[in-house]
């Protein structure tokens, strides 16, 4: 979207909890929306509190909240969708640009809520690493979405990170890989925690290891080609520790397990969309 459109357009989001926060200081530190264009309605008062703070606009009436604006963020929670929704069902049409955040929630089934089938829709999924910046969204259109939709999606989920754009089918894979992977990562971090401490470190100390551990990990990831086998290996030395390590974990069967851990997120995704 050029830059003369954007200044012209308004953004209201349907929920504010953390991810909508993280989108909008994203669009806020990238220059993207002003405070003036952005509209926030949220039941919460804490979260309405959080929105004055960042300067957008507090809407007191959900009816009210796509008075000025023709694009509408759904930040709520998928299982409350529906009676989030209602109350702006009779409003909604083809003319308000959807974008979706919620796990699990199809293209159809916003359609078939809002009584329409020529609802322009974006659906996406982001991670909570947009808190900071760094974050993943997959992105998936409804077939009634411009080009111009398409280019301003991107553009508001790249101000907290990087996109990917795939069809709707494979997006609950993505929810159930990079969706909730930073809890799988966190899990993990809490695994070697104990496990240092178990030994003998000190929490801070066994903290301090972990974060520099894989924050050094995750940028040899980043910013050479090489898949995550090939660095393994490298710190695999025939006969040591790292060795030990990976034998323990392949004995323990491992790989199967996250496999079919993520197996689970996606059935669990595919099951919120029903």
């Amino acid at each position: 979207m050029f830059a003369d459109e954007i200044n012209n357009t308004h953004l209201s989001l349907l929920g504010f909890g953390n991810m909508g926060q993280a989108i909008v200081k994203g669009l806020l530190r990238k220059n993207i929306f002003l405070p003036s264009q952005i509209f926030v309605f949220d039941p919460a008062e804490d979260k309405q509190q959080d929105a004055k703070d960042m300067g957008v606009q507090v809407v007191t009436h959900i009816e009210n909240l796509l008075n000025t604006s023709h694009i509408l963020l759904v930040a709520v929670k998928p299982q409350m969708i529906q009676s989030a929704l209602q109350p702006l069902t009779s409003i909604i049409g083809k003319d308000v640009l959807i974008i979706s955040i919620a796990a699990g929630i199809s293209i159809h089934y916003y359609k078939n809520l809002l009584g329409q089938s020529d609802l322009r829709i974006v659906r996406t999924m982001p991670n909570t690493p947009a808190l900071v910046g760094e974050g993943i969204t997959a992105i998936t259109f409804s077939e009634e979405c411009s080009e111009q939709d398409k280019i301003l999606a991107q553009q508001i989920f790249q101000s907290v990170g990087k996109t990917v754009l795939v069809s709707e089918e494979q997006i609950d894979i993505v929810t159930a890989v990079s969706g909730s992977g930073p809890a799988y990562f966190f899990y993990l971090c809490e695994c070697m925690i104990d496990a240092g401490k178990s030994l003998g470190l000190s929490e801070e100390t066994a903290l301090s290891l972990v974060r520099q551990t894989f924050y050094g990990a995750a940028s040899l990831l980043i910013s050479g080609d090489d898949l995550p086998e090939v660095l393994r290996a490298r710190v695999t030395s025939k006969g040591g520790t790292t060795e030990a390590a990976i034998r323990t974990m392949e004995l323990k069967n491992f790989k199967s397990i996250v496999i079919e851990a993520i197996h689970s997120a996606y059935q669990r995704a595919q099951e919120l969309g029903k």
